[in-house]
């Protein structure tokens, strides 16, 4: 008979309350950061704020659920030894940096970290496709922005679009806009979006359509899918690339690496940001796993459906500033 350590319980019985308590503390800050920053409204007392807030909340929240128990699941039953996964909450663009899984011991075999790797995206991203199938048919017209005859004083959100560090990222202010018009951010169709579109709406959603709260969280589903699937290091991409070619992941990554940061100065800054973030936390080396034995029949179909899925929903540029005229 074998005895339960206590000191484990303990561990596993905080682990679990702290990977609920981040998971709730997310939860809460996409709900008031979707709420305050992309509707604009009042999500403690404005009702339609509260139901638009709430609706983006829920469905993001599902579609990071869902990959991130992509992972574990599949993960436990090849063996891995694992965290929880921990939600990461931020107070600025959606709420969420989305949430990580500590693995504690290597993977076991390439098939192992390919399915493992692919999993996660496979999932969360399922959620995203419904969220665009259920929320693309609410999508609006351009907004009509109006020249108010008096302008207001500051207020906080502008001061924190005002933060260089994010409006450089974000790619705002970079060009002086023109008098009659406003900036506004645009959120570029993946492919998938543009194929929906065209099957619901008859045509993919226009430049400066407004997505509905369920379509934008599918949106944003999309998009962290492709930055996840790029095949760098320890991304899910970088999983399923070292599983496919143990042998040479590590240049290839290194190779992606330098083109990240070459699209990030030509194009869009937040891959220079992303490519950054991978090296200083050591998240741009690959994991070390044996060459044999090799892959199965059902990893390399996995690997087709996650390089399909990959070109669904990579954006080069995904979000890009423009000007939008106002009515006086």
């Amino acid at each position: 008979m074998s005895e339960v350590d206590p000191t484990s319980q303990g561990e596993t019985k905080r682990a679990r309350r702290t990977s609920l308590a981040l998971f709730t503390a997310t939860l809460v800050c996409v709900y008031f950061t979707y709420g305050w920053l992309w509707v604009g409204g009042d999500p403690l007392r404005d009702p339609d704020t509260m139901r638009q807030a709430g609706t983006f909340a829920a469905t993001l929240m599902a579609i990071l659920g869902a990959h991130e128990m992509g992972h574990y699941i599949v993960a436990r039953r090849h063996g891995f030894r694992l965290s929880l996964p921990y939600f990461i909450p931020v107070p600025f663009f959606f709420g969420t940096f989305g949430a990580v899984i500590r693995l504690k011991s290597p993977p076991q075999s390439r098939t192992a970290l390919l399915e493992m790797g692919a999993a996660g995206p496979l999932a969360g991203a399922a959620v995203a496709f419904l969220a665009l199938v259920f929320g693309l048919p609410d999508t609006g017209p351009p907004p009509e922005i109006l020249l108010p005859e008096v302008v207001a004083e500051p207020g906080w959100l502008d001061a924190v679009f005002a933060w260089e560090p994010l409006a450089w990222l974000l790619s705002l202010g970079s060009e002086p806009v023109p008098d009659g018009h406003a900036p506004v951010l645009i959120f570029n169709n993946p492919l998938v979006m543009d194929l929906l579109g065209s099957w619901i709406l008859g045509a993919p959603p226009g430049r400066f359509d407004t997505l509905s709260p369920m379509a934008m969280a599918g949106w944003v589903g999309c998009f962290l899918t492709a930055l996840n699937l790029v095949p760098i290091g320890q991304l899910d991409g970088g999983h399923v690339l070292g599983a496919l070619v143990p042998d040479h992941a590590r240049r290839i990554s290194k190779v992606l690496l330098g083109l990240a940061v070459a699209g990030g100065i030509l194009g869009w800054t937040g891959w220079l940001v992303w490519a950054v973030l991978l090296w200083k936390t050591g998240a741009d080396r690959n994991m070390e796993v044996p060459s044999e034995p090799p892959l199965t029949t059902r990893a390399r179909v996995i690997a087709v459906l996650v390089l399909i899925l990959f070109v669904l929903t990579f954006m080069p540029l995904p979000i890009e500033p423009d000007v939008i005229a106002v009515t006086p």
